[in-house]
This record gives structure tokens, C-alpha cells and sequence, in this order.
């Protein structure tokens, strides 16, 4: 899930009055232990490892009229030790880890609904809860710059939003690949590479509660643009000029570049205190108009979730919730494989930075369904999560399924914001080995101070 607590980028709200000044950010310190294998998605800088692994941040928020700095690093410590793994799964070199990195740091400057600058925060697109398919909190947040609106763009037929992005995304020779069940892959190319993104979302005027978007995405690598003849908006903005069928670029398949795309839609019901969202994305382009008709499900993958709120007392309710995502190739990839979702082919380490993907956080070629209950009373919450993932279903003869049931606990004390969980997960048929059956106990608690407004007015 995105967080059980609130990150502290999000806890900073705009301050309208406050037209120079500064504040110091939450410090919050979080800790992870797995007893047997690497469990744990959607935590930013943190890796994929058994033991006990921490993070802890503080930073600075700045603003002088429009210009505003959040200056929030991170550090992360792994223990890493050696865990149980094959051939077909899972790298560890047994050495601790240990890496500061920029974390949830931006400088941006803003003009009525816009916003320029540039960041290595972490971004999510798209209305999914748990996951994502192209841009979440998963993998480490990666330098980019930035253009977007910084609220809902007006116009005579409802509102807009969007953001077009240029980032850099690095390699870390000191972890395995998320999308390679965390391995190492030898003979890999070390290049960084150039990721060009977009996100528009439209909410029409006629329908209340609506919210429909795109987003896309295409990924190169960095030394083979630079050394590219041709304009600076083909070479550094392609994600506007090129098509998104193959046809009218000759030989798409042979140029190093990976693309993904998705569409979205969430519907709210203000009366029913629910709502519906759903997002369906490929990793590999039709030819034409027909090859999209023919094999809608060619290269897909999506997600679709439900989330309802029960009333219990004042200021009290139960939080539903129910997500889907299937990541797992289609049944048409008998006759056509796409191959598995963060890897397409032209670019091996696939929608990654650092090593971890960038989308959702379930597995490569996963399937993960997650249910959940939480009691809310303000900062107060406590709930059951219970979920069921298949590993990567598609490509192995054994199955290995996931299930696991854990509980939830948020408290607030004074100026202390305190979340944990506690899961337990059953691995059958680990790494994919025939009654080869696991437990594995995942700890998390997180630690937040918030200090007092230091905003000059």
C-alpha cells in the first residue's frame, strides 16, 4: 500500500498566507524485519531483504513566494543477510547495505495552476491504493525535472491535471533485479537511462465524481541519446512526438527503447461514501488500429479496486477495501508473447530504478488480490489486511502462491505519529519448488515527530 502512515512529503500542506518562511519536516524513522525471505512493497529506498532494515528522514520546507524547497533525505540500513533461494529466485551477497540518498526532495516554482522544477521524490500515478502499474513508491525515488499543474486546471468543460516528467534512472550492482526475481543479470547493460513520462487526468463538468486519464511512458538509454543527431524535443521529449502505434516508426522493434502506456478511470460516490477505479495498460504497442482490436489483451495488464466507508459512530468508520492486480500474461501469449510486465526486451533492466520497479510492488508476473478492514477514528486506526499473490504463474509448471493475514495499528501521542503492522505469510511451493513450503513473519513499525509551525507571517 502507498503507507499505513502519513508520509512526511504528504504532511505539508500549502500554507496560503505564509508568503516567506520556513519549517522543519517530520523526522520519522521506519523499521522492517522478514524472519525468512524479502517481503514488503511500496517503501520507497528500502530493499528486498530478510532481517531487519531501517530508514530514517528529516529535512527542511522553504518558501519564498513562489519558489518552495523541500530538502528531505533519506538514509537506509540493511542487515541482508543470506536467505534460501535457487537458481530461478532471490540474491543476496550477505553484506549489509548502507546508501543516503536525496529522498523526498524538490525545488519548484509555481505560477497560478503550474508548477516547474526539479525533484527526487517519489511519484504515484494512477487511482490504485496498493499498486500501480507504471509509477508508485516502490523503487527509490529518481531525479527528474518537472512540469505539471499544482491543482485542478479550469476550463469551460470541466477540470484537467497533468504532468510531464525527464528522469534519470540508475542501476545498484549491489542488489538483484525485482523483475528478474531478484537476481543478477550478467551481461547486463550498466548505461543509465532516460525516462520520459506523462499523466493527464480529465474530470467532465457533467459528471460529478468522474475522473478519466492517460499515461505513458518511454524509457531510452541516456548515452545513446546524447549521441543521437535531431531535434531536442525528439531526442528529449519523444513521449510527444512519437506515435503509439509501430507503424510509422520502421523497425520499432529493434530500437533501444521500451515503452508502457495506461488508461484509467475512478468513480466516486459522495452519497455512498465508495468508490471505483480501475486501470488497464499495455507494454508493447499494436501495429495498427486492427492489431489492437484483434488481441486487446496482447502485453496487458490492470488493476481494479473497490473502497467503501461505513459509518459507525461520529467521526468514526470502517474503511473497505478490495484490489486486484493481474500482471501475468494473457492467454493469448501462447501464440504472441509480450513477454512480462517491466521487461519488453530493448532495455534489459526494464522499468526499474535501482533495481526495484518503479510500478507495482506485487512481484513480475504477479497476481495479488488484497482485502481490507480498518476502524477509523481520526489518527486512530487498527484493521485487518489479508492478501493472496501467484508468483509469476505464466512462465513456471509449479505454482507458488502467497496468502497471508496481518493487522494493522496507527495511534497518535502528543506530537508522535506511531503505525505498525505484523503479517504472516504462507509461502506454498516456494521458488517455485514442488511442496517445498514456507512461513514468513513480516514486522513494520514507523515513527513520525511533527514539530511545532515555524512559518513567519
Amino acid at each position: 500500500m502507498r503507507s499505513f502512515v502519513v508520509r512526511p512529503s504528504e504532511s505539508v500542506k500549502e500554507d496560503k498566507q505564509a508568503f516567506y518562511g520556513f519549517k522543519l519536516l517530520p523526522i520519522y524513522f521506519i523499521n522492517q524485519y522478514n524472519t525468512h525471505h524479502p517481503f514488503g512493497y511500496n517503501d520507497g529506498s528500502m530493499i528486498a531483504s530478510k532481517g531487519i532494515q531501517s530508514q530514517i528522514s528529516l529535512g527542511l520546507y522553504a518558501k519564498a513566494g513562489p519558489i518552495e524547497a523541500h530538502i528531505q533525505p533519506e538514509m537506509v540500513y540493511a542487515a541482508n543477510p543470506i536467505y534460501e533461494s535457487s537458481p530461478t529466485y532471490g540474491y543476496s551477497n550477505g553484506k549489509a547495505y548502507k546508501k543516503l540518498f536525496a529522498g523526498q526532495s524538490s525545488i519548484s516554482l509555481s505560477a497560478n495552476a503550474f508548477s516547474l522544477g526539479v525533484s527526487t521524490a517519489n511519484i504515484w500515478w494512477g487511482p490504485g491504493i496498493h499498486s500501480s502499474l507504471i509509477m508508485s513508491n516502490n523503487a527509490p525515488g529518481f531525479a527528474h525535472i518537472f512540469i505539471k499543474t499544482k491543482r485542478p486546471a479550469k476550463t469551460p468543460i470541466g477540470t484537467f491535471e497533468f504532468e510531464l516528467i525527464g528522469g534519470r534512472l540508475t542501476n545498484d550492482t549491489a542488489l538483484g533485479f525485482e523483475n528478474f526475481h531478484l537476481k543478477n543479470r550478467p551481461g547486463l547493460n550498466t548505461n543509465w537511462r532516460y525516462l520520459n513520462a506523462y499523466i493527464l487526468s480529465y474530470h467532465p463538468k457533467w459528471v460529478p465524481g468522474l475522473y478519466l486519464g492517460l499515461i505513458r511512458g518511454l524509457q531510452q538509454y541516456g548515452e545513446a541519446i546524447k549521441a543521437r543527431s535531431g531535434s531536442f524535443s525528439s531526442k528529449w521529449l519523444p513521449i510527444l512526438t512519437k506515435t503509439l502505434q509501430k507503424k510509422n516508426d520502421l523497425g520499432d522493434d529493434t530500437l533501444s527503447t521500451d515503452q508502457v502506456a495506461s488508461f484509467f478511470l475512478r468513480m466516486v460516490f459522495p452519497k455512498a461514501k465508495a468508490e471505483f477505479y480501475a486501470e488497464y495498460g499495455y507494454n508493447d504497442y499494436g501495429s495498427n488500429t486492427r492489431d489492437y482490436l484483434m488481441s486487446p489483451t496482447h502485453s496487458a495488464a490492470y488493476t481494479v479496486g473497490f473502497k467503501k466507508l461505513v459509518p459507525l459512530q461520529k467521526q468514526k468508520y470502517l474503511d473497505l477495501g478490495m484490489e486486484l492486480i493481474q500482471l501475468s500474461e494473457s492467454p493469448d501469449a501462447i501464440i504472441r508473447t509480450a513477454g512480462n510486465w517491466y521487461e519488453h526486451g530493448q532495455i534489459t533492466q526494464g522499468l526499474t530504478n535501482d533495481n526495484q520497479i518503479l510500478g507495482s510492488g506485487a512481484g513480475f508476473g504477479a497476481n495479488n488480490l488484497v482485502l481490507t478492514a480498518t476502524c477509523v477514528n481520526g489518527y486512530s486506526k487498527q484493521g485487518i489486511i489479508i492478501e493472496r499473490t501467484g508468483r509469476d504463474p505464466e512462465f513456471h509448471p509449479i505454482n507458488w502462491t502467497d496468502v497471508s493475514i496481518g493487522y494493522t495499528r496507527q495511534i497518535q501521542y502528543k506530537n508522535y505519529l506511531i503505525g505498525a503492522v505484523v503479517q504472516y505469510i504462507h509461502s506454498a511451493n516456494y521458488m517455485w519448488e514442488q511442496d517445498l513450503n514456507k512461513g514468513n513473519l513480516h514486522f513494520k513499525i514507523a515513527v513520525q515527530y511533527f514539530f511545532d509551525k515555524l512559518f513567519k507571517k
